[in-house]
């Protein structure tokens, strides 16, 4: 890992302290700063244009760790962003995904799964931890299998997120739209949901009739 400098965000001091300290002794890791709201975030990547930012999908209730993936996207050059969360269901994955993160990890990742996750995101490759089943809430599991999309998965899931239909992710992807059907499929299954009509009710989005008749 080359000399990053990071963000950490995340409205508990003392997660941020940890990771401060974690970080901060880390080798490649030239600067840690932090953040505990979404504006301040904003500000923080402003200022610093951070290589990396580490941040709680949720922030005092809020969903202002959407908001901080898709500007961090949008406007840092070549950034990395992984999200450092709590809650792990189907539902915060799928919107961490949404807005672009890199990675997600679970926060009973240990110190050197989050390290090895942190350089894995670095390098380019996607990093998922999403912890245990038995500490998640009941009925808002996410499948062991879902920490291994494939890369054409994910793909086709960067897609389905975007609500194009099947036939455009198989002109797109230059696949029959049975194969196509075959994989949006499975990824719905290892994250957990029935159809995409339940996964655009989880990230709150209005799906319509066409991309649902997709299916």
């Amino acid at each position: 890992m080359e000399n990053i400098s990071m963000l950490v965000v995340d409205d508990e001091p003392v997660i941020r302290y940890a990771l401060r300290s974690l970080f901060g002794a880390a080798d490649g890791v030239q600067e840690v700063n932090e953040a505990g709201t979404g504006a301040e975030a904003i500000l923080e990547c402003e200022k610093n244009n951070p290589d990396l930012v580490i941040t709680e999908l949720r922030l005092s209730g809020s969903a202002d760790g959407v908001e901080i993936c898709q500007f961090a996207k949008e406007h840092l050059d070549g950034a990395s962003v992984m999200v450092f969360a709590a809650d792990a269901s189907p539902a915060s994955v799928a919107a961490a995904l949404n807005a672009g993160a890199d990675s997600f990890v679970h926060k009973t990742a240990s110190n050197a799964e989050l390290v090895d996750a942190v350089r894995r995101t670095r390098s380019g490759e996607r990093a998922w931890i999403l912890g245990d089943e038995e500490e998640r809430t009941p009925g808002e599991r996410v499948p062991a299998a879902a920490m291994t999309l494939t890369q054409r998965e994910e793909s086709v899931l960067a897609l389905v997120l975007r609500r194009w239909s099947n036939a455009e992710i198989a002109a797109e992807m230059c696949l029959a739209r049975q194969t196509v059907k075959n994989y949006v499929s499975r990824v719905l299954q290892k994250l957990g949901y029935a159809s995409r009509r339940e996964l655009f009710r989880s990230l709150d989005v209005k799906s319509s009739d066409e991309v649902v008749s997709a299916q």
